[in-house]
């Protein structure tokens, strides 16, 4: 072989060797991992279109997903440092956890009932409605009777019980609360008779108004508007620890929320996002999602959580008629804002997703 030969060949060879190398040097620097626990409801719409428009994969992370069938029971999850972030109801029992020392806050919103967009419900059986109780003032007239909520302390005993107090009715007092059910077994007992009211998701509500078996009173976000309905919360040395990580992720996160209150105001706009929403709730269809639209919760546009409204809930389950809560916590317990402000200034100065 002669020397230009072979000179030939080691400069073939290089330049492959070089084409290999520059080819792989991405796949070889793994992207972030955040695991994160969620619940199958449409309040999560904006981590769901996030992950899959592969939003968060082009902010460097790479994000695992572990369903709960709710928030609260991803908490011992958490503790044992099997999950990084996961959403929680806005109850008693967050307020509770921190007390108690769980290394948890909340940084950002997983959904709230702005005014037009309620997640949440207030009926009363067909017979009482047929019987004259059609609003708000009328519900005094379930004194004594039976009213359903999945649980206490609940974002849905909070409506129901604020719902009460607005006809007058001591909501610890006049009631009989009947809890611990899932909500679908709550609006099938409305149906049986077996309950008075109940205060259930928009979906459930609008299904049991649809087949007579119960009537929409008011809506949540006509009951208490702008009150939180989950919170989006992560592990305490995580958020400290990757910080920088978690920006990225809240700004992915930002632009799934910015598509998921267009697509509440506008849903056929983009079918896709239908799509996402099915395939991760109970719904699982993309037309019940539509039909229920714009009822599927608001998140905030800056991907800040109601704090007003989460103090409020904390003196009210601590209260004159409620006491769930017996040690409440500060502020700076229950939040950690910097994610979500650092998140926002960049999602608006860098424009990352070109909008």
């Amino acid at each position: 072989m002669t020397f230009l030969r072979r000179v030939s060949l080691f400069a073939t060879a290089a330049v492959a060797a070089m084409s290999m190398l520059s080819f792989s040097a991405p796949a070889a620097r793994a992207n972030d991992v955040i695991r994160v626990g969620y619940g199958p409801f449409l309040s999560g719409g904006g981590l769901f279109i996030a992950k899959e428009k592969g939003y968060f994969e082009k902010m460097g992370i790479t994000v695992e997903l572990r369903r709960f069938d709710d928030g609260s029971l991803a908490v011992p999850a958490m503790i044992a440092g099997e999950l990084e972030l996961t959403n929680l109801p806005a109850s008693a029992n967050l307020f509770n956890s921190i007390a108690k020392g769980a290394p948890i806050a909340v940084f950002a919103d997983w959904g709230n009932n702005r005014p037009g967009h309620g997640y949440t419900a207030f009926l009363v059986s067909q017979k009482l409605y047929d019987e004259g109780i059609r609003t708000i003032p009328d519900l005094a007239k379930l004194k004594g009777k039976k009213v359903g909520v999945g649980a206490l302390g609940s974002i849905n005993h909070y409506n129901a019980a604020q719902a009460l107090l607005k006809a007058g009715l001591n909501p610890a007092k006049d009631v009989e609360w009947v809890f611990n059910i899932p909500q679908p077994d709550l609006m099938k007992m409305l149906g049986q008779g077996q309950l008075d009211a109940s205060d259930l998701s928009f979906n459930l509500a609008a299904f049991a108004q649809g087949n007579k078996m119960a009537r929409i009173i008011a809506n949540g976000d006509e009951i208490a508007p702008n009150f939180q309905i989950a919170a989006f919360a992560g592990r305490k040395d995580f958020l400290k620890q990757k910080h920088d990580v978690m920006v990225r992720f809240m700004v992915a996160y930002l632009q799934g929320i910015k598509e998921f209150d267009a697509a509440a105001d506008a849903p056929d706009k983009d079918p896709k996002i239908l799509e996402i929403l099915a395939k991760y709730t109970t719904l699982n269809k993309p037309e019940l999602i539509k039909q229920i639209a714009p009822h599927w919760s608001y998140l905030n546009k800056d991907g800040l959580p109601q704090i007003d409204s989460i103090m409020t809930m904390q003196d009210f389950w601590s209260g004159e008629y409620f006491q769930y809560v017996k040690t409440k916590v500060t502020r700076e317990q229950l939040f950690d804002l910097s994610i979500a402000k650092a998140a926002k200034q960049k999602f608006d100065q860098e424009k990352p997703f070109g909008n």
